[in-house]
């Protein structure tokens, strides 16, 4: 069940509201350009219960998930794995690198 989301109420048969439909239908973001950032958003019908995963197919998510392999065919999997390793160790909000990490650790140890 959704809970705490927004809805934006738009005229049927309106310009968004056909864009919006050709989105779902073709399974393609659409694309929201506010002039300041770009946001790509995958269009969803809910169930008229307001569930959007009422009608969630376990075995295609698995299907999916085994196809997601051949996407990734061709690519150096310990390079991936590194690069994802550096890019979690960098400062974020709130959350200390690995190297912020071992100096907290090593303080402690010496005190």
């Amino acid at each position: 069940m959704l809970t705490n989301h927004k809805t934006v109420t738009i005229l049927p048969d309106s310009p968004l509201d056909q864009v919006l439909k050709a989105a779902e239908a073709s399974g393609e973001p659409v694309v929201i350009d506010t002039g300041d950032d770009r946001y790509a958003i995958r269009v969803t019908r809910l169930e008229a219960n307001g569930e959007p995963f009422a009608g969630y197919d376990p075995e295609k998510a698995v299907a999916g998930l085994r196809a997601l392999g051949d996407a990734l065919a061709g690519v150096d999997r310990e390079a991936l794995l590194h690069n994802l390793r550096e890019q979690h160790e960098q400062r974020g909000r709130g959350r200390p690198t690995h190297s912020t990490m071992e100096q907290h650790y090593v303080a402690v140890a010496s005190s």
